[in-house]
């Protein structure tokens, strides 16, 4: 995968994509933090609340990679996870979308 040459059109197509799927992931932990807060009765939850955040952190910054050695496993995973379609890939060589394909498969 670090053999694989990108276009300009594809760097710009896999930039909106990796953003839609970051962007809407951290609203959606964003939104169970406020519930998480506003549920938050004793000081142990609140310290429960920034475990969780602390975890959360840390699985969006190593699921969101933007190295383009790294986008390709990324785009299979968000695949996988349902957090893109195939859809929105659409504009990519057909090199680069057998190989998300395959990963999604994984």
């Amino acid at each position: 995968m670090h053999n694989l040459k990108w276009s300009e059109s594809e760097k710009k197509i896999a930039r909106r994509v990796f953003e839609a799927a970051l962007h809407q992931e951290l609203g959606e932990i964003m939104a169970e933090f406020k519930e998480m807060a506003v549920r938050a009765k004793e000081p142990d939850d609140m310290w429960a609340v920034q475990n969780w955040l602390s975890r959360q952190r840390h699985d969006i910054n190593t699921k969101y990679d933007f190295h383009y050695s790294q986008i390709i496993i990324v785009f299979g995973k968000l695949l996988r996870e349902s957090r893109i379609n195939e859809a929105q890939l659409a504009g990519l060589g057909e090199d680069k979308l057998s190989l998300i394909e395959r990963i999604a498969t994984l």
